[in-house]
């Protein structure tokens, strides 16, 4: 299978899609992410278990796994989780596992330390309740990078007007108008089991998360790469509407 998403290198020296120039093992994303696990973690990051949820093509799966950490990816599309398998055979990293299930489903799949949710919540038209469900499942720390609604990303993304949805303020996202489960499969960038989803605004998203039992949150900003001010005032944060946020028990 093609990969479209993940640059990743395995065992071999080989890279899945070297076209992409540069390797999600060196994303701010993943760094940051794994800055804030360390934080929590410190010398006991080694054997916690965590789960990427909405995986993708398990590249964040696999850098959690070659931290130390027993990584379990969740991916619902079946091609994207024949190019897990790819990596889980070439990587060569022990504690490195992916399930074909939809996020949904997690509670039979956890207990987890752990939980990362990149670009998932905003395809889904039930955030409050997946969000509920991940503090069910989670003992500790969840990493929630998602899109939330402002006046800024509305026509970017040709979001509805202002909204209420499981009692949250925010805006809708038309998705998609398909039925059939094999175009799904070739519609990697939308949502799966919903034809709409909502997203939440930002103060929204974390009074949810701390509803939910996480007594320490915070925005993390150094997943924006070296030119934070100029991301948040007018590039990528500004325009797009995307943060990192980290909920975690202490």
């Amino acid at each position: 299978m093609t990969f479209t998403a993940h640059n990743i290198r395995l065992a071999d020296g080989s890279e899945t899609l070297p076209e992409a120039g540069w390797l999600i093992a060196d994303s701010p994303w993943t760094q940051a992410a794994l800055r804030s696990l360390r934080l929590f973690y410190g010398h006991r990051l080694a054997g916690r278990s965590i789960v990427d949820l909405g995986c993708l093509e398990g590249g964040y799966t696999l850098e959690f796994a070659r931290a130390g950490m027993r990584a379990t990816g969740v991916e619902v599309r079946r091609s994207n989780f024949e190019n897990c398998l790819r990596v889980r055979d070439g990587a060569g990293v022990p504690d490195l596992g992916f399930v074909n299930d939809d996020v949904w489903n997690l509670a039979a799949h956890g207990p987890f330390d752990a939980a990362f949710c990149c670009g998932l919540l905003y395809h889904l038209d039930r955030p409050a309740a997946f969000i509920r469900l991940m503090a069910d499942c989670v003992r500790d720390v969840i990493i929630l990078h998602t899109h939330f609604a402002t006046d800024e990303n509305r026509d970017l993304f040709q979001l509805s007007p202002p909204a209420e949805n499981e009692g949250l303020p925010g805006r809708w996202m038309h998705e998609h108008d398909l039925d059939d489960t094999s175009q799904l499969e070739a519609h990697k960038w939308t949502s799966w089991s919903n034809k709409r989803s909502f997203w939440p605004t930002k103060p929204a998203l974390i009074q949810l998360l701390k509803a939910c039992g996480f007594d320490m949150i915070y925005e993390q900003y150094d997943m924006l790469g070296l030119d934070i001010r100029g991301s948040m005032e007018s590039g990528y944060y500004h325009q797009q509407g995307r943060g990192m946020f980290v909920a975690m028990r202490t």
